[in-house]
């Protein structure tokens, strides 16, 4: 997406007609442009209605985000988080990986309207349209690295109490990092960690949630897949953006007291796989199957075999649901 492309959704989000002249005036672009740029915004997934003389209008729902309507969401939390906005970028991870590098303090949050470069787990390709997902990273300061024993865990746990605060009350959570509804993914978590250079951890917690899928993108995805739309949940972002912010703080905090001990059976009532069996599998190989159980009080995953309990803690591997 060009930067002419997120201008236009500008003009047209609040679903007034705005006449073409009007437009192009206004952004400084050429008829040629406009007409690229909308063709654009068609093929991911915007109905325009163009009408004569009075122009183009966004019969789409679709909502900007804006710094100032996110810290109006967070109301008294909004001093804990210092937000930034960006139209594009490669990856909000990327970015604050650097920036947790060259020191900067807990509390960074960056969020993009679109990734070029998105990145799920084993460096898979995160896949959205413009306005299509919720895709931010939060860096947060730990004292210590033993306080990021089940990070991805806790995160889903507040992602899960977020999404029912916005009448989703059926998400769950595939172990270790995978957002689900009714079996198929909703979204997804990404942590990174890096030394800071002042003592201690910072983390980096990536998190995309799909709002609305369109054709071309869900083609492009390698596994089945949902979105709020379907859910029948329609949020304001900013809305979405701050209460996930609000429930990471409150997730965040029990976990650096009391570590995923404390969280632990909130996530379990989440597991979309509890006392399922399941398979466990490294590059499309079965490494091992049985029943899952859960997880400890690390976050590890908990696998009952005719040998016993197997305790699994690389997240390189991928969990299943064992076909009949």
């Amino acid at each position: 997406m060009t930067v002419p492309v997120f201008a236009l959704l500008r003009v047209l989000s609040d679903g007034r007609f705005h006449a073409s002249k009007a437009i192009r005036e206004q952004l400084g672009v050429s008829e040629a442009c406009l007409r690229e740029a909308l063709e654009c915004l068609a093929g991911a997934g915007f109905e325009i209605e163009a009408e004569g003389h009075a122009g183009y209008r966004l019969l789409t729902w679709f909502c900007m985000l804006s710094a100032s309507k996110i810290e109006y969401f967070l109301g008294d939390k909004a001093d804990s988080f210092l937000l930034e906005v960006v139209d594009q970028t490669g990856s909000t991870n990327e970015d604050l990986m650097l920036r947790a590098r060259q020191g900067a303090t807990g509390g960074l949050v960056r969020i993009a309207e679109t990734q070029t470069a998105g990145r799920g787990r084993r460096g898979r390709r995160w896949v959205s349209a413009p306005g299509g997902a919720l895709t931010f990273s939060l860096l947060w300061r730990f004292n210590r690295v033993a306080d990021l024993s089940g990070l991805s865990l806790a995160v889903g746990v507040s992602l899960v109490r977020s999404l029912k605060a916005v009448a989703l009350q059926d998400a769950q959570l595939k172990w270790p990092n995978d957002l689900l509804w009714r079996q198929r993914k909703l979204g997804g978590i990404l942590i990174e960690s890096v030394a800071s250079p002042g003592g201690g951890v910072s983390a980096v917690i990536g998190i995309g949630i799909n709002l609305r899928l369109v054709k071309p993108v869900a083609e492009l995805i390698d596994q089945p897949a949902a979105d709020l739309e379907s859910a029948g949940v329609h949020v304001d972002r900013n809305e979405l953006l701050a209460r996930a912010l609000r429930d990471l703080s409150d997730v965040l905090g029990i976990l650096s007291r009391q570590g995923f001990a404390a969280l632990r059976s909130e996530w379990q009532r989440a597991h979309a796989y509890q006392d399922k069996m399941v398979t466990i599998e490294m590059n499309g190989k079965i490494q091992a199957e049985g029943r899952a159980v859960g997880v400890d009080e690390a976050g590890a995953f908990l696998l009952q075999t005719a040998e016993g309990t197997h305790t699994i803690h690389s997240g390189e591997l991928s969990l299943r649901l064992k076909a009949n």
